[in-house]
């Protein structure tokens, strides 16, 4: 019975590394570009009342993927191709700021304060100028890396 419970917990650990193992290679980054895609860039951009960033990514006409989405400056962007050229754009408008939150010692003061907009969460550590993107080949999904995106 001794030996029946080792073997259990021997068992049960090597199903767990393997399980772990498997998690962790499905996270693998293509570290080269695909052939089609050219320097990425991006434009920051203000209005009366908005402002953020544009990301743009010019790829050749025959390129075999189509670019799903990018992650960059820690946001999330959808990548819209545009018509009639090589080029997918992507557009993030930071959050407005709702004025002045009232701070008080009394909870019924702080009661018509609006609550922050969430942080949305991006599953990879992106560092400074690294923008990682998502694409589609043949109906199976990947991702690669571009760094030091530069702004024009």
């Amino acid at each position: 019975m001794k030996n029946f419970k080792i073997i259990c917990v021997k068992v049960c650990i090597l199903l767990a590394l393997v399980a772990f193992t498997q998690c962790a290679s499905s996270q693998k980054m293509n570290n080269t570009t695909p052939e089609g895609v050219k320097n990425a860039y991006f434009k920051n951009w203000h209005s009366d009342n908005e402002s953020g960033f544009t990301l743009y990514i010019p790829v050749d006409q025959e390129m075999s993927i189509a670019l799903k989405h990018a992650y960059f400056k820690q946001k999330k962007i959808m990548l819209v191709k545009e018509n009639d050229k090589a080029l997918y754009t992507g557009k993030y408008t930071y959050p407005k700021k709702e004025g002045d939150m009232v701070m008080s010692d009394d909870p019924k003061q702080e009661f018509k304060n609006k609550v922050p907009a969430g942080i949305e969460r991006i599953p990879f550590r992106l560092k400074e100028g690294e923008c990682i993107i998502v694409y589609s080949k043949e109906g199976t999904e990947g991702h690669f890396s571009i760094e030091n995106v530069p702004e024009q």
